[in-house]
């Protein structure tokens, strides 16, 4: 599997600096100066349109809103002239386009934690929106940028170290001291996830058993409940919520509003993943037609696993009006040949 890493411990990173390395990476220089041109002229223009103009796919689109998002919130904050906000986004906008005409929006991204020299009050925002890991540096003039900070807050996984891979190429932006390697990796990847924790011993199970509910319907990714003693040997229960970087701070006031809880426990922990694809197959069950959603897994190009969605399934045992036990075999049967095809 492809990978990118980048590397800013001497540099720190800029959506300019990204550029300059990512056209050195790639064979992209159509792309940058199409991208240079749209972007010159964009002032006034709505992103959305110029996005349109940039021809970037749905991903890209999805990434630029969110990257956006983090530098107009904190520029609000921070700073009152438009124009940094325009350069901003111009910084944004460019290395997306690369990375999307290189096909590694796709790929899993890391880093290393990024020199800041002369921090701006904006770029340490995102830093600490993020808990993004950053390292001193000396310098007396600005290394990391806001748009670089959010570049790399919203798209890569950070490490301490450069990660196990295969270097396949390089690319290095001289004037700003930014390199980035794209390698392959194992098809195992990488992501960052927050598990959130408290203690219980005052609330009812009824109350927990809502709490969990509200808390998937927000968004967590799982939950689960840990019975143990705490203090004075009390009966406790741990509850535990597993999210992202995006939703935990929302996951937060769930749990704290529903459970009375006066403080919650954040760790934000690696995790990997086999590599894996949720899509819909038509499953012809007991003579009817239903469609299932089959999350698949793959291992070195192997599939390791295809487990149907519960929900689905549970549909169409109320519609058929037979055991869930019965509509769940037979999916598990016709399984292998919807792969086969």
């Amino acid at each position: 599997m492809r990978t990118l890493y980048i590397d800013p411990r001497i540099g720190g990173i800029s959506g300019a600096s990204l550029t300059a390395a990512l056209s050195d990476l790639g064979d992209v220089e159509d792309v940058r100066k199409t991208a240079a041109e749209v972007l010159s002229r964009w002032t006034g223009q709505d992103p959305d349109f110029v996005m349109g103009e940039l021809g970037l796919s749905s991903k890209a689109e999805e990434k630029a809103h969110v990257i956006i998002s983090d530098l107009e919130s904190v520029f609000e904050k921070y700073v009152e002239e438009k124009s940094s906000h325009n350069r901003a986004v111009t910084e944004v906008l460019c290395p997306l386009a690369l990375l999307d005409a290189m096909d590694l929006l796709s790929a899993p991204i890391y880093s290393v934690p990024p020199a800041l020299g002369n921090c701006r009050p904006e770029t340490m925002e995102i830093c600490a929106r993020h808990r993004m890991p950053v390292v001193e540096s000396p310098a007396g003039f600005e290394r990391t940028t806001p748009s670089g900070a959010a570049l790399l807050a919203n798209l890569a996984v950070f490490r301490q170290s450069i990660p196990s891979m295969t270097p396949v190429k390089t690319g290095y932006a001289k004037e700003y001291g930014l390199l980035v390697v794209e390698g392959e990796i194992s098809d195992l990847t990488e992501e960052r996830i927050i598990i959130l924790e408290t203690n219980i011993d005052d609330v009812s199970g009824e109350i927990i058993g809502y709490a969990v509910e509200q808390l998937l319907a927000a968004g967590a990714v799982d939950v689960f409940v840990t019975q143990g003693f705490g203090k004075k040997h009390r009966p406790v229960f741990v509850l535990s919520v597993i999210t992202s970087l995006e939703k935990y701070q929302n996951l937060v006031e769930i749990l704290m509003e529903e459970t009375g809880t006066l403080g919650v426990r954040v760790k934000e922990e690696p995790r990997i993943v086999a590599d894996r694809v949720r899509k819909p197959y038509q499953f012809m069950i007991f003579g009817e037609v239903f469609s299932v959603r089959v999350k698949v897994s793959k291992h070195c190009g192997r599939i390791i696993s295809a487990k149907p969605e519960f929900e689905d399934m549970k549909k169409a045992a109320q519609k058929l009006n037979l055991p869930l036990k019965n509509v769940m075999a037979e999916v598990q049967r016709q399984i292998p040949k919807m792969l086969d095809n």
